[in-house]
């Protein structure tokens, strides 16, 4: 009976503890509370201070892991920080190349590898952003005042890299107009916007480190005829295609989520409802029907459901260059789904059908389909260039808005 006793009293403390050390972390905090925690982090972010932001923000999060704001300004500064290191990095890598006449390809993985670690942290530092649906943060990206050209001070040309120079009307906003420099207020939408091209470049990258580049460095000694850039590693080639299929599905929940928007404050992305946005890019009921028509392409391409028409791009340029391409397609959910060897074809390439034909047969690899049901995506593009082509510039600025809307 004693060793029961003493069995269950033991028991009983050790769930105490497990629950001690596995529970869900510290309770959530009010919006209030999660205001001032996240106000230093907030304000560094603001000055452009972007390491004390960051700081500031971990600091806030320790308090209340779902504190969306502390969490927007760490994703915020380690998506800067993340790219200012990778650029320096990789200039490094390039200036030495310039010496040794050969890339350093463990130096260059093992910088994009970081790069690409950030940006998932930056990603799930999103995630909690988009489920705070108290979350909102006021921030003037143009205010930053921050060496963005590496050139060794705050010079004119970083000062006006995120000025808005149009005022939508037609003409140019003048020099030290405040509406060149917009406070923005971010919300939920805005986290699944900033998580849809978030997704889209770690897929990038997914792709750059799936591939052994090193046969390019057989370029330096010229008269090469083949090049192969081999699959160092096929699962991250699928991973590019799950992160892609991702963005789409974030992009269309932003999208959802702004046409629900019911609020009118100057707006990252404004609904047709809304008027209140800084970047004078008027939308309509059009450009969302556009911006939906256009992720069902692409998901559609990433399953394998539809392919891209080589002559349906190529005649986007004329009908000259249709005639060279061969009629069959890119079957983009294949390419990703079984990813081949890159071979480029460098000798006696010409502008004959037949050696078309064969180079995009080795750089597409199982990607190249005879017959597929066309995709619609081509159609889409086509006639917005048509209508650039007859001068309708309220088209353009829709089609710079939709590029930008990922």
């Amino acid at each position: 009976m004693r060793l029961l006793c003493a069995a269950g009293i033991v028991g009983m403390l050790f769930m105490l503890a497990a629950a001690a050390c596995g529970g869900d972390g510290p309770p959530p905090r009010t919006p209030e509370q999660r205001g001032v925690d996240s106000a230093p982090a907030v304000t560094a972010l603001q000055a452009g201070s972007f390491d004390e932001a960051t700081r500031h923000a971990a600091a806030a999060l320790a308090l209340d892991p779902r504190n969306g704001q502390a969490a927007a300004v760490r994703a915020i500064a380690g998506y800067q920080i993340a790219g200012k290191t990778l650029i320096h990095e990789i200039g490094k890598i390039l200036e030495d190349s310039d010496a040794l006449r050969a890339l350093d390809h463990a130096a260059g993985r093992a910088a994009w590898q970081s790069f690409i670690d950030r940006l998932d942290a930056v990603d799930r530092d999103l995630a909690v952003v988009a489920a705070d649906k108290d979350f909102a943060l006021e921030l003037c990206i143009a205010c930053w005042e921050h060496d963005w050209n590496h050139s060794g001070e705050v010079d004119d040309r970083d000062r006006k890299l995120f000025e808005l120079e149009l005022d939508g009307v037609g003409g140019e906003l003048p020099e030290g107009d405040a509406r060149r420099r917009p406070t923005f207020r971010f919300d939920t939408g805005d986290a699944d916007w900033a998580r849809a091209m978030l997704a889209f470049q770690r897929a990038a990258v997914q792709l750059i480190l799936a591939y052994k580049w090193s046969e390019l460095d057989r370029l330096w000694a010229g008269d090469v005829e083949r090049i192969v850039i081999r699959v160092d590693d096929k699962r991250r080639v699928q991973r590019a295609r799950e992160l892609i299929l991702a963005g789409v599905d974030f992009a269309d929940r932003c999208r959802a989520s702004y046409l629900a928007e019911t609020d009118d404050d100057r707006e990252w992305v404004p609904n047709p409802r809304q008027a209140s946005h800084p970047i004078p890019l008027a939308v309509d009921g059009e450009l969302y029907a556009t911006w939906a028509a256009v992720t069902r392409d692409v998901r559609h391409l990433l399953r394998g459901d539809e392919g891209i028409s080589m002559r349906e791009v190529a005649a986007l340029g004329d009908d000259d260059t249709r005639a060279l391409f061969p009629d069959a397609y890119v079957d983009v959910g294949r390419m990703l789904r079984e990813p081949s060897d890159i071979v480029i074809e460098l000798k006696d390439v010409s502008e004959d059908p037949r050696s078309i034909e064969r180079v995009l047969k080795g750089v597409l690899g199982k990607g190249y389909a005879t017959k597929m049901k066309p995709s619609p995506l081509v159609g889409r593009l086509n006639a917005m260039k048509q209508q650039l082509d007859r001068g309708e510039d309220t088209m353009d600025r829709k089609l710079r808005y939709l590029l930008w809307l990922n």
